[in-house]
C-alpha cells in the first residue's frame, strides 16, 4: 500500500478480516438476491457462491484475503481494473507476495466471478511463481498450467 501510494496512487483496503457470521450474512443476502429474481433455493445457493464465498471457504474468513478500491471508485465491479490503483497492484502486487485472486477468463476454474479487486496473499515466491506463469492459484497447486 505504501509503494502504491509512493507512486501517487489512493489505494484504499474495502475489506479484510471476516467474521463466520459476517460472511453468513453476506452470502445468505446474495443467495436472497438470486431468489427474489425467481432462481429455486438450490439455484440460488449455486450462483451465490460464484459471487460471495460459502461460509466456512472465504478467504477473507482465514485472514489471508484483502479488498482493494481506488478512493475514487470504491465500487466492487469491473470498473476496478481500469483505476491506476488496479493497474498498479496488478503490475506490482506480487512483489509483496500477494496474488490477484481471480483473474478474467478463470472463473471456470476458480468457480469465483472476476473479482479486479481481491487479492491474497500467498507468499512472495509463490506470487512470483503464479505471476510469471501467469496462472491462477487452482492452476498452481495443481501443477496445471
Amino acid at each position: 500500500m505504501d509503494a502504491c501510494r509512493a507512486d501517487g496512487l489512493s489505494p484504499v483496503i474495502c475489506s479484510a478480516y471476516r467474521t463466520r457470521e459476517k460472511q453468513e450474512r453476506l452470502y445468505q443476502a446474495e443467495v436472497e438476491r438470486w431468489q427474489d429474481r425467481g432462481y429455486s433455493q438450490d439455484n440460488a445457493k449455486a450462483e451465490a457462491g460464484k459471487a460471495v464465498a460459502i461460509p466456512g471457504t472465504s478467504e477473507h474468513q482465514l485472514g489471508l484475503a484483502v479488498d482493494i478500491v481506488d478512493i475514487n471508485n470504491q465500487h466492487l465491479d469491473e470498473t476496478q481494473e481500469s483505476t491506476e490503483v488496479q493497474k498498479w497492484l496488478m503490475e506490482h502486487s506480487w512483489e509483496y507476495g500477494f496474488i490477484l485472486r481471480y483473474p478474467n477468463e478463470k472463473s471456470e476454474i476458480t468457480g469465483i466471478i472476476y473479482e479486479p479487486w481481491h487479492y491474497r496473499y500467498v507468499g512472495r515466491e509463490d506470487a512470483e511463481q503464479i505471476h510469471t506463469l501467469g496462472v491462477c492459484l487452482e492452476e498452481y497447486l495443481e501443477g496445471t498450467f
